[in-house]
Parts: structure tokens; C-alpha cells; sequence
């Protein structure tokens, strides 16, 4: 008999990317050991309202007024090789159930999908609050020094160039890994698109569909974007996602299509991955897990209010592959979308080159990196019985 796992995933959810990430990975590890009691924390939903004032809002009020600044900041903390996001104190004061939890959960893994989950567990190790194997699972296309501790066991990164930026910061090669970013099945899963049009109200596969996604609660200018396509007289079926950003739904359904321009604006959805199978075009902020998960569904992407730091090289590398347009400003934005419905040659093209990136085995080979020899050991158990 072995013993039951316990295995904590760790995440704050600075945008959504990092929960999902964080569940694709609960959901793998499930699958691959049934018995193991996995749990998903995400550490903002328990964090004192002072810690997210002074540790979040600043965070986000940076990036919607002056992204300029957090580029600035950002590239400081890399040039610096800054060891931490803020001091000790602050997180084990303000994130005190967090602690808590890794004492009383005593999980045999952490997995940190965020960077300040990653200081999170390692300050809980250092104090002697759990003697789990960490490992880092880092989203986005470009990391920063302060994924890289002493305490880490493993380090599983979405592509080589991530894994070679921290061997040069001091992570190990051999404890490195480039696994690719961990998805949910369903982006994997053949959807039918004339069910998917029927449920949605969409009309036939002729008018292409536009997807619009805004990428949590960080700066975005979708409305504007929708404005200018919904009076362009080009025909296509627009669906803009806000997520939990209801600002940005409130101006949207402010917004009137003209034929022949339909629009329709979803809050927070469970279909994402039915909606990029049917789309013909998604334009979004290029987050890991957004990017991961339209290569799954060979979707080529119009990027816009691209965030400084890791977001730009995450569109910086789907431009060189040519699966995607950058794009800075609105009527760029607009028009590259136009462009693109206008050729759709190109957007078979764009399509076959971003399928290139998808790496659907990702959330399973990160789980077997975190399972290790127990995995092993349970499964030959299930053999012998």
C-alpha cells in the first residue's frame, strides 16, 4: 500500500491565467493519481483587504493609468535580480491562511503557478512549515530572478528560452524543464461547430466569427476596438468576453452593431473553448494560457493593450511565428481584424503556424515531473492488484 499524496496548487489570480493553469494542473494530476488529495488555493481570496490594497490595487490601477511605469519597474526587478515582489513580512502578514493551510494541509508537493506562490511556499519551507518538494510552473513566455531559490525542486517553463533565462539566473539545467503551458482537455477536444453556432445563435460558418477576449482585469480597450468594427461594413459575427471585468461589459452593451455586424458580450463563461474552435479570428491580450489555448484550436490572434514585461515577449514570439499581428493602438487593432477577414488565405496560414506551438501533453508531463518516483510506485501497485 502507498500512502495517500498530498499536493497543494498554488496561485494568485493576478488575471485568470494562473487559477486555470492552476486547475489544468489539478485536473491532470487526478487523472494520473486518483488517490491523491489535490486542492487549488488561490491565495488573493483569503489575503487580508490591507494586502490586497497595497499589494494588488497597485498592480492593476499601474497597468490600466501608466503601463509605461510597470515596464519600467519590471525591467528594474529583472536588471536588479530582485528576490522577491515584496518584503517577507507583508506576505506573512497578510496572507496568513495561506501559511495555515500548507501547515495543517502537509502536502507532499507544491506546485507555484504565480511568482509570489512560488515565495509563498518558500518561505513556508524555510520556516519549517512543511518539508514539501516545490515546483515551479511559470506560464508566460519570460520569467524573472526571483522564481530562481535555493528550495526549488523542479522548474517546468513553457518553452527554452524561459529555461535557459533561469539557468542564467542560477537554476539548475537538470532540475529545468520546458514543458509547455498546462491546458484544460476541453481545449483539445474536437468540438461540432454547427452545435456550437446553433447554441449560440450564430448563422452559418460563412460570416466569420471575431472573438474578443480582455484578459482579467488589467487595462483593455475593447470597447473601443468593438466601436470601430460594428459600423465597418464588413460582415462578421462579433463575441466579446469580459470575464469578471464588469466595467468593461458595461461599455461593450453600450455598443449597437450595424448590419451587417453582429455583436453579442458575454461576462464570465464556461465556453471558452467551444468559442475559439468555432471563431475564426481571436483578438486578445496575450496572456500564457490564452496563447496556449488558441494553439490549441489553431486559432490565429490580433494582439492589443499588451502589458510591459512577460505579455510582450509572449507576443513578441507569436509574431515571430507568424501566428499572430501585434498591434499598439485601436485603429491598428481594427484594422488588422478587417485585414484578416479579408484574407483568408492568410488566416489558414496564421492557423497552420500557431497549431505549431500547441502542446497539448503539457499539464500531463508537468504532473509526472511532480508525481516522480510515487507515481511509479502507484501504478505498479494497480498492476500487481
Amino acid at each position: 500500500m502507498t500512502s495517500k499524496r498530498h499536493i497543494l496548487v498554488l496561485a494568485l489570480s493576478f488575471g485568470s491565467g494562473h487559477v486555470r493553469a492552476a486547475h489544468a494542473m489539478a485536473q491532470a494530476l487526478r487523472r494520473q493519481s486518483p488517490s491523491a488529495d489535490v486542492r487549488v488555493v488561490d491565495v488573493l481570496e483569503q489575503c487580508h483587504r490591507v494586502f490586497r490594497a497595497f499589494y494588488v490595487w497597485p498592480y492593476w490601477l499601474t497597468l490600466r493609468y501608466w503601463p509605461a511605469l510597470w515596464g519600467r519597474y519590471f525591467a528594474s526587478r529583472v536588471n536588479r535580480k530582485s528576490q522577491g515582489t515584496a518584503p517577507e513580512w507583508a506576505f506573512r502578514w497578510g496572507c496568513p491562511k495561506a501559511f495555515e493551510m500548507i501547515a495543517g494541509f502537509e502536502p507532499d508537493t507544491i506546485i507555484a503557478a504565480e511568482v509570489a506562490a512560488c515565495e509563498i511556499a518558500v518561505m513556508a519551507k524555510r520556516a519549517g512549515l512543511t518539508k514539501a518538494r516545490i515546483i515551479n510552473l511559470i506560464t508566460d513566455y519570460e520569467a524573472e530572478p526571483v522564481w530562481v531559490k535555493a528550495e526549488i525542486d523542479a522548474f517546468a517553463v513553457a518553452d527554452q528560452g524561459v529555461r535557459e533565462q533561469l539557468i542564467s539566473w542560477g537554476a539548475p539545467a537538470e532540475k529545468t524543464v520546458a514543458c509547455g503551458v498546462p491546458t484544460d482537455p476541453a481545449f483539445a477536444r474536437k468540438r461540432d461547430l454547427k452545435a456550437t453556432r446553433v447554441r449560440f445563435g450564430l448563422s452559418d460558418d460563412h460570416v466569420p466569427l471575431v472573438l474578443l477576449m480582455g484578459g482579467g482585469m488589467g487595462p483593455t480597450r475593447m470597447d473601443r476596438v468593438v466601436d470601430k468594427l460594428c459600423t465597418c461594413g464588413t460582415p462578421m459575427q462579433i463575441i466579446a468576453i469580459t470575464g469578471h471585468d464588469t466595467r468593461a461589459r458595461r461599455h461593450l452593451e453600450r455598443l449597437h452593431a450595424a448590419p451587417p455586424v453582429s455583436l453579442r458580450v458575454l461576462g464570465w463563461t464556461n465556453d471558452v473553448a467551444e468559442l475559439m474552435q468555432a471563431a475564426s479570428l481571436l483578438v486578445t491580450k496575450p496572456g500564457g494560457l490564452t496563447i496556449a489555448e488558441a494553439a490549441l484550436c489553431g486559432l490565429p490572434m490580433v494582439t492589443f493593450d499588451v502589458i510591459p514585461g512577460p505579455e510582450q515577449r509572449n507576443a513578441a514570439r507569436l509574431a515571430d511565428a507568424g501566428a499572430a499581428v501585434l498591434t499598439t493602438s485601436v485603429e491598428e487593432t481594427a484594422d488588422a481584424v478587417l485585414s484578416l477577414l479579408r484574407d483568408p488565405s492568410r488566416r489558414r496560414m496564421m492557423s497552420r503556424k500557431i497549431e505549431k506551438l500547441a502542446q497539448p501533453d503539457a499539464a500531463c508531463e508537468i504532473a509526472y515531473l511532480a508525481l516522480g518516483e510515487t507515481l511509479a510506485r502507484e501504478m505498479m501497485v494497480r498492476t500487481v492488484v
